[in-house]
């Protein structure tokens, strides 16, 4: 019985080391999984086009006499529609106007500015921002 609990947590920790080493090193960034169709959205991963939307968006807060602060925007989209030029994102961020910080769901269309915002009754799915994105900026709109 002792010989087969020893073999049994030996072979615990060899499995537990196999899978540590074969994992990919956590600082790498992953491949995010997105089940949006591709004609008609994508899933913005560079943190360098998240960063400059998120600062456009604060920028427009700061034109509408709102102080705060937008921060870790997620589930951002880059809508996409048929023959027009204009970009639509919208995600999920946080949003610090002081008080308590909350999440937001928030969109804009770039070329006229429909910078709308949800505080709350939503869900944090990318159906959710591409449906809140379509409604609410649409490009050109």
């Amino acid at each position: 019985m002792l010989n087969d609990s020893i073999c049994n947590l030996t072979l615990a920790i060899a499995c537990a080391i196999v899978d540590i080493t074969l994992l990919p090193n956590s600082s790498e960034a992953q491949p995010v999984q997105s089940g949006l169709n591709s004609s008609e959205a994508r899933l913005v991963n560079d943190p360098v086009e998240t960063e400059g939307v998120r600062a456009e968006w604060e920028k427009d807060f700061i034109r509408l006499g709102m102080k705060g602060r937008i921060s870790n925007c997620r589930l951002m989209l880059q809508v996409f529609y048929e023959g027009m030029k204009d970009k639509s994102y919208g995600a999920v961020c946080s949003f610090d106007g002081g008080n308590q910080p909350r999440d937001i769901l928030i969109c804009d269309d770039t070329l006229v500015g429909k910078l709308t915002i949800k505080a709350w009754g939503y869900a944090e799915s990318e159906p959710n921002v591409l449906s809140f994105t379509k409604a609410n900026c649409p490009a050109g709109g």
